[in-house]
């Protein structure tokens, strides 16, 4: 498959999983929607860097192999805007892991609207790039 394919199939599954990260995204969510709100955070935090990782590849930088890595790429880049937004984003994504700590886990949904916003920028801001 060519990496401009890969790319577009990795984009229409970004898209389709952004779609039900706002799902989730409940003003007053159970535990249980709660938890299921994070891992949809979890799995769209995923493709996006996923995402962008092919989009830099189509654009000719290849060896990407973090989430640090693609991101600090697309900053240098003017893809992203705010390289400190995805670092804290890369933090709590790395600390969901830890849910069972109820503390962490609301605290973590609390943040979810915002993330949501940045991931959806990247969406349309790729799109419009490609």
């Amino acid at each position: 498959m060519a990496v401009n394919d890969y790319f577009e199939d990795k984009l229409e599954t970004f898209e389709q999983a952004l779609s039900t990260f706002k799902e989730g995204l409940l003003p007053q969510p159970s535990l249980l929607e709660r938890d299921g709100a994070i891992q949809r955070f979890e799995y769209c935090f995923d493709l996006s860097w996923k995402t962008l990782k092919r989009f830099l590849e189509k654009r000719g930088l290849m060896d990407l192999n973090s989430p640090r890595s693609v991101f600090a790429a697309a900053y240098a880049e003017s893809i992203i805007n705010d390289e400190q937004v995805w670092a804290n984003i890369i933090l709590k994504r790395n600390a969901s892991v830890h849910t069972y700590n109820q503390k962490m886990a609301n605290a973590l949904f609390e943040l979810l609207p915002s993330y949501y916003e940045v991931m959806r920028n990247l969406f349309f801001k790729m799109k419009e790039m490609a």
